[in-house]
């Protein structure tokens, strides 16, 4: 790859990039809004068919899960950017790097884990991949809404960043928010 290449796909990444965490810092501030359980996300009784890339992704993260309830590092790798990082809602601005969260995920108990209301956007070779996720151990189940960022790395999708927050179905709703029982139906343009 030459120079102008390089520094045109450097932009490119760049302006998606800023797009993205422009999305994602609002996505965040949604958090327990968005990850409310709903029955029916229209409230109308609508059947909700899942897409595709739901059902890639959903594949993908349940695969992952299962790598780390194995205590399997080199399976785990298989999921993961070499710069993979979490970026937990408890510490913002430093992110947990691959080498601690693999180390972190060595030690999990086993759990229950299931996956709900999974949203996939596509940007070229980038994937946001948002969901509840709930985990029970036995003991109280916790729910935290993630958002993964899933790159194409040649021919497999690696995931290079997940965003996470627990929960808080008691927290504020977000400014421009609107509750799922309070919308209209309408569909992208």
């Amino acid at each position: 790859m030459d120079g102008s290449a390089a520094a045109a796909c450097l932009h490119f990444y760049v302006e998606h990039m800023k797009r993205f965490l422009i999305a994602l810092g609002m996505l965040a501030a949604f958090g327990g809004a968005l990850a409310a359980e709903q029955a029916t996300p229209s409230g109308r009784g609508a059947v909700v068919t899942p897409t595709r890339n739901v059902l890639i992704f959903t594949k993908l993260e349940n695969e992952w899960f299962d790598a780390i309830q194995r205590h399997d590092a080199q399976a785990m790798r298989r999921y993961v950017a070499d710069d993979f990082e979490i970026r937990a809602s408890q510490f913002p601005g430093v992110p947990t790097a691959l080498t601690d969260a693999l180390d972190q995920w060595s030690r999990e108990p086993a759990m229950h884990a299931s996956i709900a209301q999974m949203a996939v956007h596509e940007y070229g070779d980038l994937m946001l991949v948002s969901f509840k996720w709930t985990l029970a151990d036995g003991h109280a189940a916790r729910a935290y809404f993630v958002v993964d960022a899933w790159k194409r790395v040649g021919t497999e999708w690696k995931a290079a960043v997940r965003y996470a927050a627990p929960v808080d179905e008691n927290a504020p709703t977000v400014p421009g928010a609107v509750a799922p029982g309070a919308q209209s139906l309408r569909k992208k343009p």
